[in-house]
């Protein structure tokens, strides 16, 4: 376990491009470069079947035994030298926010990461033909069973941001400028002025609710001071949709009694219906009445087809060529068909490994079923680990080929965007890795599945705390330090900086 710290952790502005950074190797003491960290990934520990490589990916001979992202580096050279050469080509809409963005003076100045992230995107879409030559985003392909099912693969980029740069700002600064830039431009398929943004639970979901331009001055897109008040009433022309992938599972079309087909001797017939907007699901007079959610969930799981839709006197629905936000991303991807290397750990999965699976192939066959339907523009993914997390081959544990953009943890710690964490180094474990290290697992291992609270059931509250009291206790321990002062002493308390 090594020993070093780095005496000065955070060496750069949150709101310009990092400066500097450590160069960290194992068993060698850090040493400070100047530049920016060349973005690359290091693969787990546990990564028992090895990385597939191709143009995204090549092992690094500075960093080993990590991986550079090649092609987020080749964007990062490419954007800089766009960006020098103040955006041409941009559309004038897109020029006009880039400069309010990045204008002098602004009292909720925005983070380089959140900048980069929004550039990068505006750049694969606006940037000049000759910047753009050699950037290849892989797609992402269907498998043999899902093209066989009707799925078509669609363009997706990922922008890697560790937690705490500001996701959610990114997300109402790229629907801010694709509704813009589609008001303005109507004919223009670079652009959406429907966006639907997919997220993992109900929390994060009322959460994103304040992306709804119709908020007006309640909305991000002013409390952030995203959009100039005289572009809100183009900006409120647009629809921004938030719903949980859950809505995407396929269910009994006729629960409820409503029926999203009529059958006749045998033979499923469309039957075109209008549907309007209640506050509950029932038919009364005549009249076909669902919710908001419930509307959405049908659509999701592709038992009602919107033909054409009416808002407060705006036609706004059967638009095809949406933008869509997978917030969490990592929670998305398709689940391929496992290796020969795998089988002997198939035994091994457990209850959350196979939730990830299913989860992720719910999400991924509902935005097949929109793309399908409606027709997908392009889907940006949004995490701070926007890998494959469960078994998918040679894919297990590593990015999404189509990452564009890298703001890691590293970088954000450097820039004064999180706090700095502290790992154990030892404790009363007396295990090789000390337990408290990961504390969530340990906690968990420690506690019956009756506290875990069975299959991804919430755990018992005071069971975490139960068992989370001793290392909690460890890492918080004070005493007094050699100045007299009182303080925390990571040495004697057995944990470190960040390193």
């Amino acid at each position: 376990m090594s020993e070093y710290e780095v005496p000065e952790p955070i060496l750069n502005s949150a709101f310009a491009s990092p400066s500097r950074y450590w160069y960290i190797r194992r068993g060698h003491e850090p040493a400070m470069r100047e530049g920016r960290r060349p973005s690359v990934v290091y693969p787990p520990d546990n990564t028992r079947v090895p990385w597939e490589l191709g143009d995204v990916l090549r092992l690094s001979t500075d960093f080993a035994p990590a991986f550079e992202m090649t092609l987020v580096n080749r964007i990062r050279e490419r954007l800089a030298q766009w960006r020098r050469q103040n955006y041409t080509g941009a559309s004038r809409v897109t020029l006009e926010l880039l400069q309010w963005w990045r204008r002098e003076g602004r009292q909720q100045p925005l983070f380089y990461a959140q900048i980069e992230a929004v550039e990068t995107i505006i750049f694969l879409n606006e940037g000049r033909g000759d910047l753009l030559q050699g950037v290849n985003v892989p797609s992402d392909e269907p498998t043999e069973q899902q093209l066989a099912a009707g799925a078509k693969a669609f363009m997706r980029y990922a922008c890697k941001m560790a937690t705490g740069s500001g996701k959610t700002t990114v997300m109402g600064m790229l629907a801010a400028w694709s509704i813009l830039n589609k008001v303005n431009d109507a004919n223009n398929a670079k652009y959406s002025d429907v966006v639907l943004i997919v997220c993992p639970n109900v929390t994060i979901k009322n959460r994103l609710a304040e992306l709804e331009p119709k908020r007006g001055d309640a909305s991000l897109y002013r409390t952030r001071d995203l959009v100039p008040a005289h572009l809100m009433p183009d900006l409120m022309r647009g629809r921004v949709l938030v719903m949980n992938w859950h809505i995407f599972a396929l269910h009994d079309p006729n629960q409820d009694g409503l029926s999203a087909r009529v059958r006749r001797n045998g033979v499923e017939k469309d039957a075109p219906k209008t549907i309007q907007i209640g506050a509950k699901n029932t038919t009364a007079r005549g009249k076909r009445y669902l919710t908001e959610e419930e509307l959405q969930r049908q659509i999701g799981a592709g038992l009602v087809e919107v033909l054409t839709e009416t808002r407060d006197g705006q036609e706004v629905g059967g638009k095809k060529n949406l933008m869509v936000f997978n917030d969490e991303a990592h929670h998305a991807y398709r689940i391929r068909q496992r290796i020969e290397d795998e089988k002997e750990v198939e035994e091994e999965e457990d209850d959350d490994t196979k939730y990830e699976e299913e989860e992720a192939t719910v999400w991924m066959e509902g935005l097949d079923r929109i793309h399908k339907m409606r027709g997908i523009n392009f889907c940006l993914d949004l995490s701070a680990t926007p890998y494959y997390l469960a078994r998918v081959g040679r894919d297990t544990n590593k990015p999404f080929p189509w990452v564009v953009s890298d703001f890691p943890l590293s970088d954000a710690i450097e820039s004064g965007l999180v706090k700095i964490p502290q790992l154990a180094v030892r404790d009363n474990t007396g295990a090789e890795v000390p337990g408290f290290r990961n504390i969530w697992k340990w906690v968990l291992e420690k506690m019956t599945p009756r506290e875990r609270g069975g299959k991804r059931a919430q755990a018992k509250p005071e069971a975490v705390l139960k068992y989370a009291h001793t290392p909690i206790a460890s890492v918080n321990w004070q005493q007094k330090t050699p100045s007299g002062g009182d303080g925390v002493n990571e040495r004697a308390m057995g944990v470190e900086p960040w390193q």
